[in-house]
C-alpha cells in the first residue's frame, strides 16, 4: 500500500518504541540532568496520587482527593445508570488499572505485592452493571499487562508467578463475552453486561464505535494466552460487521442500534465514540499481522483526511454527505498525531500536536470542546478529567524525532497540572479550565496512562525502550507483548480441535473447551450471507460454561458440552435459505434488506422484538413503514394534511421507538385534539391519533430549550434532524408543552431522500411522553414548503392547515377459527382473547381473500409473549416476502408473483 511507510511497518514501529533514528541528541534543550530530574518529578507524582489512593480509597474504584474518600466508578462508567440497592463495593480497579505502572518505574517490591493482593481478594463475581468498553480496557487489559510482566523472566519482577492473574482474565473475559450472547439475532455485543446476571431484561440496544472497534487487542490476547480462541473470533466478527457499514465516503458514524446497524448518530471525527477504533484498526495488524487490518486503517484514515481534515485541525461530518456538522476539537482527538507517528506520516503528527499543544499552554489544560471558529471553550464542555492522550502523542513524537521540544511540552504539562490539579491527597480533575475550579475524581487512568507516558517520556534507559523481544501499548496504555508466535498464530490459524494438545503449551487456563471437530470449509462465493465461524466454539456454549456463580463443578460442567453440527449453524442455515435467482438479497442478523431488479427494496429491521418495522419502498413513489407490535398486529404510520378544497397531502412516516410504549396505550375514545374535528379519512381503518397545527422549532434541530416554547405548546412541533439525539429533540419539545413531534430526516444522503425509519434511545432511559414521528426527507421538504406557503400568504394564523398523525391498522385474527376481519376504526387496538390458550399453542392467521399491496397477509403469534414467530408481506410491487423466526434465527423466502 502506497500509505505504508518507506522504512517498513514493523521497522517504523521498532524505531518509534526503542527510539532508533533520532535526529538530534536528546541533551540539546535538555541537559541530560535536566531530563534525570523531570523522571524522578514525574515519580513523585505518580506516588503522590498512588499512595493517597491506597490510604483514602483503597480497595474502592477510584480516589476522590479533595475530599479524601472514594467513589466505586466502575458502576457508573460510560454515564451507566447505577442502582440505588446496588450492594457493589469495588474491584480496586485503580490499583489493577496502574499494576504494569508500577513495573515501568521499576518498584518489584510493590508491583509483587499489589498482584499477590489482587491474586487472593478480588472476585468478579459482582452484581454491578459495566460498560463493555471501560471493564474491557481498564480491568481485563490491566490484568494481561501485569500477566504478561509478571510472567517475564527477564524482568524478573515475580520469580514465583504462575499465571494467577491470567486465570481472572480468563474469568473476567467470559463474564464480558456475555455481550455477544445474542450474535445471531442482533449484529454487535450489548455495550453494557452485569458481571454476576449477565444480560438484563429490555436491556438498551445502542452502542458506540468506539465500543465496537476496541475490544480485538484484549480478546486476541485473551485468546493467545489461554488457547480459548472464541475471545478472538467474536472480536474480530464484530470488527468485519463493522466495517460493513462504513459509508460511501468510507466513514462511520458515532452511534448505532447494536441489533440493527442501524446508525442512529451520523457524526463521522476521530474523537469521542469513535477514537479508539482507528487505533485499534491499525494496532490489531501490528499485533496479529493480518493484512486486512492494514487494508482497512488504510482506506479509513485517506477518508479521514480527504473529508475531515482542515488544516492542523479535524473536524466533524455527516458521515454520508461528508458535510461539516461541528467545527470543534475535543480532547479525546489528542491520540491521533500518536497514532500518525506509528504509521508513519510523522509532518502531518508534528502539525496538528502544534495545533493541540497551543491549546494546552493557552487554558493549562485540554478543555473537552473548543470551538475552532469563535477559538473559544465550549459553553458546557469545559472539564478536564486529566485525561493522557496529548502526553501520549508527544511521547510518541519524541521517540519518533528525538526532538528535545517534545520533552519541553512534557515539562510544560507536568508543571500546568502540578500547579491546578495538585491538592493534598491527590490530583484533582479539572472541572473549568478557564476559571481554574476543581472537581472532586481522580481517574484511573491518571496513574494508569498519563503517569507512564509522562515517565517513559523522560526515562531513557527503561525496559520499554531496551525491550528487543517489542511491545505496544493498548488504549489503555498498558503494555503487551508481541511475540513472533503471536503472528504465526493468528496469521496461519486456529488450531482444528478444541484438546489439550491444540492449546499452546504453558497457557493453558484452568476453563478449557470440550473437544469437537471444526466444521467443514465453506467457499466465500456460496454464501449470500457472512461465512460461518471457523472455530468450533460458537457463543452459546460459552454462555452455558459461564462462572457467573463460582461454583467448583465448572470444569466437569464444561468437558460435558458439545459443540454443534455444523449443519445447523445459522449462517449455513442463511444461505440455503435466501438464495433466489430474481432477487438480490442481502441479510444480516436480524435486520434483511431485499431489493428487487425493479428497484423495488423492503427493510425489514428488529426481528423477533417488538415492534418489527417494515419500511417498503418504491423510487418515485412514497414509501410505506409498517410496525408490527405483537398482538397489536400492524400499523403503517402516516402525517396527513388536510388541505384547501378537500385535497389531502399524505406523507409515510416511522414512530419512534421511545413512543411505542405511550402510545399503546391510546385508545380512539382517548385521541388528542387541539382543534376542530377533522372530517374522518375515506379508509374505516385509518385510526387518528393526534391532530393538532403545526409549528417549526425554533431552533430548527431542537436540541436546546426551545425558543418559540408559547407558540409550540398544544401543537405538533416539526424539528429538523441532526447536531444531538433523536430523544434529545423529542424532550425539548416536549418540555415545551408540545402535543406530538414531527422529525424530518433532513440530512439524508444522496439517494436515500425518501428514506425514514424508527429513531432509536440514547440509552439514557430518559422518558419520552409525546409521540413522534420521523418523514423522509422529501416528505419534509414538501411539508416546508406547505407551511412557509401559509406564512407567506399570512393564512398561517387565522386559516391553519390541520394536520393528522394517524396510523392504519393492519390487524387479522388471532384465532384461526376466527373470520378474517380487520378491527373498525372504534375498536380496541389490544384485544384480549376470552381464552389464552397455552405456552405451547401457536395462533396461525388465514390469508385475506383479496391481499392489497404493501399489508401483512399473513402471521403467526406466539400466544405467550405475543411475539411475532412468522409472517408474510405483500410488497407494493405484488411480490411476497415470508419471514420464519426460530430461537431468535431469522429464515428469509421470497416469492415473486
Amino acid at each position: 500500500l502506497a500509505d505504508v511507510p518507506p522504512m517498513g511497518l514493523k521497522g517504523l514501529v521498532f524505531a518509534v518504541i526503542l527510539g532508533i533514528g533520532g535526529c538530534q541528541e536528546p541533551d540539546y534543550y535538555m541537559s541530560r540532568e535536566e531530563v534525570v530530574a523531570m523522571r524522578e518529578r514525574v515519580r513523585e507524582m505518580f506516588y503522590h496520587g498512588y499512595n493517597n489512593y491506597l490510604e483514602f480509597a483503597f480497595p474502592h474504584d477510584e480516589l476522590k482527593p479533595i475530599s479524601g474518600t472514594h467513589t466505586d466508578s466502575l458502576a457508573e462508567l460510560g454515564n451507566a445508570k447505577r442502582r440505588k440497592d446496588s450492594t457493589y463495593q469495588g474491584v480496586a480497579m485503580t490499583l489493577i488499572d496502574s499494576l504494569d505502572t508500577l513495573a515501568v518505574l521499576g518498584n518489584k517490591t510493590e508491583f509483587a505485592r499489589a498482584v499477590t493482593w489482587v491474586v487472593e481478594n478480588i472476585s468478579f463475581d459482582q452484581d454491578v452493571r459495566v460498560n463493555l468498553f471501560e471493564a474491557n480496557i481498564r480491568l481485563l487489559g490491566g490484568l494481561l499487562s501485569a500477566h504478561n510482566l509478571a510472567g517475564d523472566k527477564d524482568l524478573d519482577l515475580m520469580p514465583d508467578y504462575d499465571g494467577e492473574l491470567l486465570e481472572l482474565a480468563h474469568d473476567l473475559g467470559n463474564r464480558l463475552l456475555v455481550a455477544f450472547q445474542d450474535r445471531y439475532s442482533r449484529l454487535f455485543p450489548y455495550a453494557w453486561v452485569n458481571l454476576k446476571s449477565g444480560i438484563r431484561k429490555n436491556e438498551v440496544s445502542d452502542t458506540c464505535t468506539a465500543g465496537i472497534g476496541t475490544l480485538i487487542m484484549e480478546f486476541g490476547l485473551l485468546s493467545y494466552y489461554t488457547g480459548d480462541y472464541v475471545f478472538y473470533h467474536v472480536a474480530k466478527q464484530a470488527l468485519e460487521r463493522l466495517w460493513k457499514l462504513k459509508s460511501q465516503k468510507d466513514l462511520f458514524g458515532n452511534t448505532l442500534d447494536g441489533r440493527t446497524g442501524i446508525w442512529t448518530n451520523h457524526n463521522a471525527g476521530i474523537g469521542a465514540g469513535i477514537d479508539s477504533f482507528y487505533e485499534y484498526l491499525f494496532k490489531a495488524y501490528i499485533m496479529f499481522g493480518d493484512k486486512t487490518y492494514l487494508e482497512m486503517f488504510a482506506q479509513t484514515y485517506n477518508a479521514v483526511g480527504r473529508h475531515l481534515k482542515s488544516g492542523p485541525w479535524y473536524v466533524e461530518a455527516d458521515m454520508n454527505s461528508a458535510r461539516p456538522t461541528h467545527i470543534q476539537f475535543n480532547s479525546l482527538q489528542a491520540f491521533w498525531p500518536g497514532l500518525q507517528v506509528l504509521y508513519g506520516d510523522l509532518s502531518s503528527a508534528m502539525d496538528t500536536q502544534d495545533a493541540f499543544f497551543g491549546v494546552w499552554k493557552r487554558y493549562g489544560a485540554l478543555p473537552e470542546r473548543y470551538l475552532l471558529k469563535s477559538q473559544i471553550i465550549h459553553t458546557t464542555e469545559r472539564y478536564y478529567p486529566l485525561r493522557p492522550e496529548i502526553i501520549e502523542s508527544t511521547y510518541y513524537l519524541y521517540r519518533a524525532t528525538k526532538d528535545p521540544k517534545y520533552l519541553r511540552m512534557g515539562e510544560t504539562m507536568y508543571h500546568s497540572l502540578q500547579n491546578i490539579s495538585r491538592v493534598e491527597r491527590g490530583y484533582a480533575s479539572i472541572k473549568d479550565v478557564k476559571a481554574k475550579t476543581l472537581e472532586d475524581h481522580m481517574t484511573s487512568f491518571f496513574l494508569a496512562e498519563l503517569c507512564k507516558y509522562l515517565y517513559l517520556l523522560f526515562d531513557e534507559d527503561n525496559f520499554v525502550h531496551q525491550n528487543s523481544d517489542n511491545i505496544i501499548f493498548s488504549t489503555e496504555g498498558h503494555i503487551f507483548p508481541l511475540p513472533r508466535a503471536l503472528h504465526e498464530e493468528f496469521l496461519y490459524g486456529f488450531p482444528s480441535e478444541f484438546d489439550e494438545d491444540a492449546v499452546p503449551k504453558g497457557r493453558r487456563s484452568h476453563m478449557s473447551h470440550g473437544s469437537s471437530g471444526a466444521p467443514e470449509k465453506v467457499s466465500e462465493k456460496d454464501f449470500t450471507c457472512p461465512l460461518p465461524p471457523r472455530i468450533p466454539s460458537p457463543i452459546d456454549l460459552i454462555v452455558d460454561r459461564l462462572n457467573l456463580t463460582r461454583k467448583k463443578n465448572q470444569e466437569e460442567k464444561n468437558e460435558s458440552l458439545e459443540a454443534p453440527n455444523p449443519s445447523q449453524d445459522p449462517n449455513h442455515q442463511c444461505a440455503k435459505q435466501v438464495s433466489h435467482g430474481k432477487l438480490n438479497i442481502e441479510v444480516g442478523a436480524g435486520s434483511f434488506f431485499v431489493t428487487h431488479r425493479s428497484g423495488e427494496s423492503v427493510h425489514i429491521r428488529n426481528l423477533g422484538t417488538s415492534p418489527v418495522e417494515i419500511v417498503n419502498h418504491i423510487p418515485g413513489k412514497p414509501s410505506v413503514a409498517l410496525a408490527l407490535d405483537g398482538t397489536r398486529g400492524a400499523m403503517s404510520y402516516s402525517l396527513r394534511v388536510l388541505g384547501r378544497h378537500g385535497q389531502d397531502l399524505q406523507f409515510g412516516a416511522s414512530i419512534a421507538l421511545f413512543s411505542h410504549e405511550a402510545l399503546a396505550l391510546v385508545l380512539h375514545d382517548d385521541k388528542i385534539s387541539t382543534t376542530a374535528p377533522i372530517p374522518p379519512s375515506p379508509d374505516p381503518h385509518l385510526q387518528v391519533f393526534l391532530e393538532a397545527t403545526i409549528v417549526r422549532a425554533k431552533p430548527s434541530f431542537g436540541c436546546k430549550t426551545l425558543e418559540n416554547a408559547d407558540a409550540v405548546e398544544g401543537k405538533i412541533a416539526y424539528i429538523d434532524r441532526g447536531d444531538c439525539t433523536f430523544i434529545e429533540k423529542v424532550l425539548n419539545a416536549q418540555r415545551a408543552g408540545a402535543a406530538g413531534v414531527i422529525i424530518g430526516n433532513t440530512n439524508a444522503a444522496e439517494g436515500e431522500e425518501d428514506a425514514h425509519f424508527m429513531m432509536g434511545t440514547d440509552g439514557t432511559e430518559r422518558q419520552v411522553e409525546v409521540y413522534s414521528v420521523m418523514i423522509s426527507k422529501r416528505s419534509a421538504d414538501r411539508l416546508i414548503s406547505v407551511l412557509e406557503e401559509d406564512e407567506k400568504s399570512g393564512t398561517a394564523e387565522n386559516n391553519p392547515k390541520i394536520f393528522q398523525l394517524s396510523r392504519l391498522t393492519h390487524t387479522l385474527p388471532l384465532s384461526p377459527s376466527t373470520p378474517t376481519q380487520t378491527p373498525s376504526a372504534t375498536s380496541n387496538i389490544n384485544p384480549t382473547p376470552s381464552n389464552i390458550p397455552s405456552k405451547s399453542i401457536k395462533h396461525v392467521n388465514s390469508p385475506s381473500s383479496s391481499p392489497r399491496p404493501g399489508r401483512i397477509i399473513d402471521r403467526t403469534l406466539l400466544a405467550s409473549d405475543g411475539k411475532v414467530s412468522s409472517f408474510k408481506y405483500r410488497t407494493l410491487g405484488e411480490w411476497d416476502i415470508q419471514v420464519q423466526e426460530s430461537d431468535n434465527v431469522f429464515l428469509l423466502s421470497v416469492e415473486a408473483l
